[in-house]
């Protein structure tokens, strides 16, 4: 069988190439989150200018899509870089392309990924470490899951009443985009990272837009879900993630702090599992991680790969010198006066992957 590669633009992908992507996405479980789905990378194409797509073709038909993100001296990530909970080729089991192929194609040079689906094996040889992301099955309904749990959850019900007691009555609304809630959010966020040391993911314009175009698009294949739990008038949790037909992802939960000790954000969870179980979401998939709350409230888990596919470029040959430095900066002695700089390195790059 003949086997093609061809490069395009996100404003290239016509219904055609969309329906072929979701023909694939139909027949192969592992492609039905929300991150795989064509709308999640138009809408970033629509707030970036460096997304691209391999299409993949087998006998002269689509077959497979590689939706990437590149960079200067062919550097490549996943759709959305740090944002993506989910990336890899969408292509049938029996689809035929290779690794690299597909990169020259791309015309990257080095692809690093952090959490691949790679059902297929091919990435195989670029795996540097493994991880999952916890789910929670919804697909015999709220009160099986409980069953399987071992019954509602005491502590946070207990938490749920004492909290309407001492602060207000509690109300949930499954879907709210703008306003408020949003707002609530993006500071929350912005808090938490600020605690953490870590960059700010919404610092920066295209983050914030791309959020909001997300949870504004609603369309039975793909949809925004800001959902929202109030005390009273009073915003004390807000989650922003996005749904597939089948699949809800677990994105961006944030919680007012001064309420902490009455678990808003694992209460807003319960209640979004609750109000989306009998419309159809068969799986609420929590995202890479080991936080308690995840394994304890997970009833299986995703398999996630992560690692780099590297081409020969002088790129390459930069990245094998830093390794090198790296190595003689962890043995100690004269080489620790290498740490500084590479500490320098290291948090320009944290910050530099929302760019």
């Amino acid at each position: 069988m003949s086997v093609r590669y061809r490069l395009i633009a996100v404003n290239e992908l016509d219904a055609a190439l969309v329906e072929a992507w979701r023909s694939i996405q139909r027949v192969e479980e592992r492609f039905e989150t929300p991150y795989f789905c064509p709308e999640f990378t138009q809408l970033v194409g629509s707030v970036r200018d460096d997304i691209r797509i391999v299409v993949i073709e087998n006998g002269g038909r689509p077959a497979g899509f590689f939706p990437h993100q590149r960079a200067s001296w062919g550097r490549g990530k996943p759709v959305g870089g740090p944002f993506s909970d989910y990336h890899g080729v969408i292509a049938a089991s029996d689809t035929e392309w290779s690794v690299c192929d597909l990169m020259r194609a791309a015309k990257l040079s080095v692809w690093t990924f952090d959490h691949l689906v790679d059902a297929s094996g091919k990435f195989a040889p670029y795996v540097t470490a493994h991880a999952t992301s916890p789910q929670i099955d919804l697909s015999r309904g709220m009160e099986a899951y409980l069953h399987e749990l071992g019954g509602p959850p005491s502590e946070f019900a207990r938490k749920a009443r004492k909290m309407a007691r001492e602060v207000s009555a509690l109300t949930f609304t499954l879907h709210e985009p703008a306003g408020i809630p949003m707002e609530r959010l993006l500071e929350w966020k912005g808090d938490q990272y600020l605690r953490s040391g870590s960059p700010n993911a919404f610092g920066v314009r295209w983050t914030v837009e791309l959020l909001r175009r997300v949870m504004e698009l609603q369309t039975p294949e793909f949809a925004g879900v800001c959902s929202v739990l109030r005390a009273g008038d009073r915003v004390v949790a807000v989650h922003a993630g996005m749904r597939s037909r089948r699949v809800l992802h677990w994105w961006f939960p944030t919680y007012d702090q001064e309420l902490a000790r009455y678990s808003p954000g694992i209460i807003l969870l319960m209640r979004i599992a609750e109000a989306v179980a009998p419309a159809g979401i068969r799986l609420l998939d929590l995202g890479k991680g080991d936080a308690r709350y995840k394994t304890s409230l997970m009833t299986g888990a995703a398999e996630l790969r992560e690692g780099f596919v590297e081409l020969p470029s002088l790129f390459r040959a930069a990245r094998r010198l830093r390794r090198g430095a790296e190595t003689l900066a962890a043995a100690g002695g004269l080489a620790a006066t290498l740490r500084l700089p590479l500490r320098a390195i290291r948090r320009f790059e944290r910050v530099r992957r929302f760019q």
